[in-house]
């Protein structure tokens, strides 16, 4: 209700049921209105809430389908058709107006379903581009000329590694998504967590990258008496050098290896590293990988 403002703070509050408020100081009062300016039908309204709830997400609201778009469009991409994706206005147009109503008003024409507008998106040309620049003209991440690369969250880089690694995370049945008895994971979400960045503006700190280098939690990943995907990959009989190094790169990032990548891990495995050792060789490798930039950005 735009032109409605809220009381002061010398003033009682004014009932839920009130639908004008005087202005202080003056003897003008002002009709409850919408944020577009419309008056609201009252006849058989239950209260002046749920009339506001309705108008919220009804087809005249242009405000909500905008705003929820560019926020499934940021949670995608990082970076939002109107970044940041809660300052909305006038001083902050969005980098493709026209994109964005298009995707508001398919949003609002298929009664706001967040799985269509998610499948629409997801199946874009743009979002299916790849990270590589090849332009100087591609740098600007809000062109979207191709995939901003983005940092994880905290959450998806230990999640990532105990996928990775073989972590059994402590489950309740009671509390299937509650993993806050894990001090573990706390311990590690402690040192990454950073909510003030943008995606596609998170970098590591130094405390960071020691805690993957040589924290506890990557420490044990790839040692050889504590690991556990390492343990199972040097364990397999069935695999030869070559298939071991393809196996960590599939359980690190989700790839084959190239060819230049298989020729030059599976010639150091097959040297044994510095400490002659072809287990060590393999330890080395799964530890560059969890180190690498690949594994800790989304691109």
């Amino acid at each position: 209700f735009s032109e409605v403002q809220p009381p002061s703070m010398e003033t009682p509050d004014a009932p839920r049921d009130t639908r004008s408020l005087m202005i202080p100081g003056t003897d003008k009062t002002v009709p409850a209105r919408f944020l577009n300016g419309g008056e609201p039908g009252w006849e058989g309204a239950a209260s002046n809430r749920a009339v506001l709830a309705k108008w919220v997400v009804s087809p005249e609201n242009p405000y909500f389908s905008k705003a929820a778009v560019n926020r499934i469009w940021a949670h995608h991409f990082g970076i939002g058709l109107v970044d940041p994706p809660d300052d909305f206005g006038p001083y902050n147009p969005p980098s493709h107006p026209e994109l964005l109503d298009a995707l508001a008003e398919a949003f609002s024409s298929h009664g706001f379903d967040f799985k269509f507008i998610t499948r629409a998106i997801t199946s874009s040309r743009t979002y299916q581009l790849t990270s590589r620049q090849t332009d100087d003209s591609q740098q600007t991440p809000r062109t979207f000329a191709r995939m901003p690369v983005r940092g994880m969250t905290p959450e998806q880089i230990f999640d990532s590694l105990a996928q990775a690694v073989g972590y059994q995370q402590p489950f309740n049945p009671e509390q299937p998504v509650n993993f806050g008895n894990d001090p573990v994971r706390q311990e590690f979400l402690d040192n990454f967590q950073d909510d003030s960045e943008a995606p596609t503006d998170r970098s590591s700190t130094i405390l960071q990258a020691l805690q993957m280098m040589n924290g506890g939690f990557v420490d044990n990943a790839t040692d050889l008496a504590d690991s556990m995907t390492l343990a199972a990959v040097i364990d397999a009989p069935f695999l030869d050098q070559s298939g071991k190094v393809e196996t960590l790169f599939l359980a690190t990032l989700s790839r084959r290896p190239t060819d230049e990548e298989r020729e030059k891990f599976t010639a150091y495995v097959a040297s044994g590293g510095p400490k002659q050792d072809e287990q060590s060789a393999l330890s080395d490798i799964c530890w560059a990988l969890l180190n690498s930039s690949e594994f800790l950005l989304n691109h």
